[in-house]
């Protein structure tokens, strides 16, 4: 069943014995993931309903538009990979400095307690909501006793002696690590973009690339890897160039990708 995507909780919204997984998602990591099946495995125990519930943008690009913060997923890609964890709905609020000004109280009040009514909510250790995030997860423990709603705590994940976290996984990429991240995301990092018209310096070489244009996600440092890359549904193992281009005196940090079984000849833009 394809989960239901909504950008606002609809006026007098119903659902049978609604759980709630809250958070922002970024990159959708293992301990993400770990919430969100709770919540799912929980609807199901209990007949009801599995709903998230993020935004978008992601609140500090809103609250700190000065301070650079480069994510780990599209919002297409995380509302893709919360939907495979087995959710219902989700709903992706518009984030916005006047949704910022709530307190916590009046968060839960008004989305959890009035919108969804909710039976039970799934948060990790360090959630934090409600104005300045002066909430937290003992709030919102306080909160759902005097609403009526239970708060389950979901644990962190610990991989290799390291507790999984979006700061971890951006850390890593930005080392280069790309191959590290794969069990702490669960699958390998993904880069999307529209392919561009180069200056064919590649073809000339014998090496023609594909030049990507990034979608805005945190590109990792600057070096050459072994990927694969998907194109028109079909996927094609290739290395990748990431970085500016010295030789040619050119300072604009670039993606390339040469792929070993496609040329130009059979269809590349």
């Amino acid at each position: 069943m394809n989960p239901q995507f909504l950008k606002n909780i609809p006026e007098g919204a119903k659902f049978p014995y609604p759980v709630l997984g809250l958070g922002n998602f970024d990159g959708l990591h293992v301990g993400h993931q770990s919430i969100l099946r709770k919540v799912s495995e929980r609807a199901k125990e209990m007949g009801g309903s599995s709903l998230a519930l993020t935004f978008e943008p992601h609140p500090l690009k809103v609250l700190f538009p000065d301070r650079p913060l480069e994510l780990l997923s599209s919002s297409q890609e995380k509302l893709d990979l919360i939907g495979q964890c087995g959710i219902d709905t989700i709903f992706c609020l518009e984030f916005t400095k006047t949704f910022a000004l709530q307190s916590p109280r009046e968060f839960a009040r008004t989305f959890l307690v009035d919108r969804l009514k909710i039976k039970e909510a799934f948060v990790g250790p360090n959630y934090g909501f409600g104005r300045g995030r002066s909430g937290n997860v003992e709030t919102l423990r306080l909160l759902g006793e005097e609403f009526g709603f239970k708060v389950n705590v979901v644990a962190p994940v610990t991989l290799n002696g390291q507790m999984v976290s979006s700061s971890l996984i951006r850390s890593l990429l930005g080392e280069g690590k790309v191959d590290q991240v794969i069990p702490f995301l669960g699958r390998p990092y993904l880069l999307e973009g529209d392919v561009r018209e180069g200056e064919g310096r590649g073809k000339t070489l014998g090496y023609p690339t594909a030049n990507i244009l990034p979608d805005g996600k945190l590109i990792p440092k600057n070096g050459v890897y072994a990927v694969t890359v998907e194109m028109k549904e079909k996927r094609h193992p290739a290395i990748v160039y990431i970085g500016t281009q010295p030789t040619f005196q050119k300072t604009l940090r670039q993606i390339e990708a040469y792929l070993f079984d496609f040329t130009f000849q059979t269809g590349m833009p």
